[in-house]
């Protein structure tokens, strides 16, 4: 069967589809993955075939790191996608007439059209949960307060008004030129989705977040989707001196973040470092962090999978990312998160209340005191390690690039013994 996977944003962002493509690749399947060009050289290292897409992930992560985590740079973000999509749907619908199963992801498009024109299979995939529920908060609210269910489930259908907003005139005057009707509402286009059984899949841990009992039975949390390193990896000679040289040291960066004064981060994680008394290692990624002089005691490292680093540091501080959150949960280490925006106050929340990473303030109110502070505790809290290693050992007997897999055999067999 062929698949294809489509989806924007940063590396992050891309990562779990990779690793999702690379599922289905070995189940026996065919997958393409539509993602930016800029990844296109990384996604074929991995043995997938990609369909580029002319998008610049940099905009938006600039964006969402410089903005003030609020609903302005969420509103800003969103513009920025809306223009994205808006230049690569014509890309997409190439790359749909090549394939019998479509999976989009939360900033991917194309899955409803290539339905109701192609008479194929699709399912949605997201990394955060997305459908309505009474249990907690929409993931993207930055405000992490819950005044009970029905408020969260006010807040879930404000961000589906807010999210039509930006996406649904693009994706209806995408519609017409289809051919199709456009939608009314988000709640007529979900309702669609519902009437054709479409499948939603979740790419985190039920141990994180079990699944909401008012979700229904077309929502299907399945674990994260991890990517292993590709074969002959070989981490940096300097990287492996520094580890083997002392004691576990601190991971600090921010992956994809754009951030709106770098050095300014950079020297609160060297102070930090220095008023702890720990060893760090210092990624740079996209603007997060700057490299700067310090001492002998801190390496900085442009980029290296976490999947392998993250087993040898003491914590992991980091910005909240999804794909870096699931890291360090598999891991087993505790996290320091200090989130920039969007849904990376949910996921520091839910590492706080899992008992795996100290609350720790965002990146516009971080401090080199307050870092140090959630350093110490993350090495020093014996119990917070304990429960960080228990919490990694059941995301590793799970195994969710499998059910993920088996719920798309499932349904694209379920919908052509109904469509045949």
């Amino acid at each position: 069967m062929r698949i294809l996977l489509t989806t924007l944003g940063s590396r992050g962002d891309v990562q779990p589809y990779l690793a999702l493509a690379g599922g289905v690749q070995r189940a026996g399947h065919h997958p393409t993955l539509a993602a930016p060009e800029s990844f296109a050289g990384w996604i074929q290292a991995h043995g997938v075939d990609v369909a580029p897409l002319s998008f610049n992930p940099q905009e938006v992560m600039q964006r969402l790191g410089k903005g003030g985590g609020g609903f302005r740079t969420l509103v800003s973000m969103l513009s920025l996608l809306k223009t994205g999509m808006q230049e690569v749907q014509a890309e997409v619908w190439r790359a749909a007439q090549a394939t019998d199963f479509l999976i989009q992801s939360a900033t991917g498009l194309g899955a409803l059209e290539a339905a109701d024109l192609r008479g194929i299979p699709v399912a949605f995939a997201y990394l955060f949960p997305f459908a309505p529920t009474r249990a907690f908060p929409m993931f993207w609210l930055p405000y992490r307060v819950s005044l009970g269910g029905t408020y969260n489930l006010l807040t879930h259908n404000l961000m589906a008004r807010l999210l039509w907003r930006f996406g649904g005139a693009v994706n209806n005057q995408w519609r017409k030129q289809l051919g199709l009707k456009p939608w009314r509402s988000f709640r007529e286009m979900m309702a669609h989705a519902r009437a054709l059984h479409t499948p939603f899949l979740y790419g985190y841990s039920p141990a994180l977040l079990p699944k909401p009992v008012d979700w229904d039975a077309y929502q299907h949390v399945t674990g994260y989707w991890f990517l292993d390193n590709p074969e002959g990896f070989q981490p940096p000679a300097d990287l492996l001196r520094f580890l083997e040289e002392g004691s576990p040291p601190i991971y600090l960066g921010f992956g994809s973040m754009h951030a709106e004064n770098p050095t300014r981060n950079t020297r609160l994680a060297l102070r930090a470092l220095e008023l702890t008394g720990h060893r760090g290692l210092i990624l740079t990624g996209w603007g997060g962090m700057t490299v700067q002089p310090a001492s002998p005691n801190v390496l900085f490292v442009d980029r290296v999978p976490h999947e392998w680093l993250f087993p040898r540091v003491g914590a992991v501080v980091h910005h909240g990312g999804a794909g870096t959150t699931g890291a360090g949960l598999r891991a087993g280490v505790p996290q320091v998160i200090v989130p920039f925006g969007g849904d990376q106050f949910a996921w520091a929340e839910l590492i706080v209340k899992a008992g795996v990473g100290p609350k720790t303030p965002s990146i516009q109110k971080l401090t080199a005191e307050k870092l140090a502070e959630a350093i110490q505790t993350s090495v020093k809290d014996a119990d917070l390690r304990t429960r960080a290693a228990t919490l990694g050992e059941k995301i590793h007997s799970e195994d969710g690039l499998a059910r993920a897999v088996e719920r798309i055999e499932t349904y694209s067999t379920t919908y052509r013994a109904n469509h045949d």
